[in-house]
């Protein structure tokens, strides 16, 4: 049985982000575990913090029930923890071995706040052991047909990875875009690591997309999630190397505050 955590504030890009993973999942036998986390822990208030908790998530478990009807296959688990935000809920997913915590990101009124808000980018760094997937507040559920991977494979790309990308593209039957900015097309280790990816997804890939090299990447990527109608993008969070070139040009910031698709990150596990 899968188990799936979905962090909550009640609000409506996390009710979103719920909703989004109750229909991903919809013929997957999964726990969802609803955590919120309702207080730090030397809060005075902690046990009406923990009563309004319970409540709330009484509330969110009905909403669900009644917006996506009652799923045999799914089991609620509705979790009031007391706290810091990032370090419990990170703790707690790996504590349970959850196989994916789904955040949702915040709609177009609240960009204000860097990156995905500053509680879901701690998350992407905090939560190592499975991937993160980021729900956009504005989108609605559709299948999903086309997920793009990039990456400009400086590093191998993990099995458990490889194994996480296609069991996302069996879900629904959906095909792996494979697609790459071919800065390093002339480095050996580059190419191998390519390579092996490509072998490794070729059941379920389309043949491999090379972006043109230019300076804007978001925009490049953006166009070609657009022009591809990508319903899911891709990749894997290094703490070095491709990701952190993207965070350090903000780059990250600017990509997932336009997209308008899910945005799966992978962790960075070795071999």
């Amino acid at each position: 049985m899968l188990q799936i955590l979905v962090p909550t504030d009640f609000s409506n890009n996390s009710y979103n982000a719920l909703y989004y993973a109750a229909r991903l999942f919809n013929n997957e036998q999964c726990t969802f575990h609803m955590v919120n986390v309702c207080s730090g822990e030397n809060d005075p208030d902690m046990e009406k913090a923990k009563l309004e908790s319970a409540q709330g998530l009484d509330a969110l478990a009905h909403r669900l029930i009644r917006d996506v009807g009652e799923n045999k296959k799914h089991t609620l688990k509705k979790v009031s923890l007391c706290s810091n935000m990032t370090k419990g809920v990170a703790g707690y997913a790996k504590e349970h071995d959850v196989d994916l915590t789904v955040i949702g990101n915040k709609g177009k009124e609240e960009l204000k706040n860097i990156l995905f808000g500053n509680n879901a980018m701690q998350l992407v760094r905090e939560i190592t052991n499975c991937p993160v997937l980021i729900v956009p507040l504005e989108i609605d559920f559709k299948k999903v047909k086309k997920i793009a991977f990039t990456s400009n494979y400086r590093n191998p790309i993990a099995e458990d990875n490889i194994r996480a990308i296609k069991f996302f593209s069996g879900l629904m039957d959906s095909t792996i875009v494979p697609m790459s900015m071919d800065e390093n097309k002339d480095d050996v280790s580059t190419e191998k690591n390519k390579a092996a990816f490509l072998k490794a997804i070729a059941g379920n890939s389309s043949k491999e997309v090379e972006l043109p090299i230019f300076e804007d990447k978001v925009k490049t990527i953006l166009e070609f999630v657009d022009l591809w109608s990508i319903d899911m993008l891709c990749m894997v969070y290094y703490p070095h190397h491709f990701f952190l070139e993207f965070i350090g040009k903000g780059i990250i910031k600017e990509l997932n505050t336009k997209l308008k698709v899910p945005f799966l990150i992978l962790p960075n596990t070795p071999n």
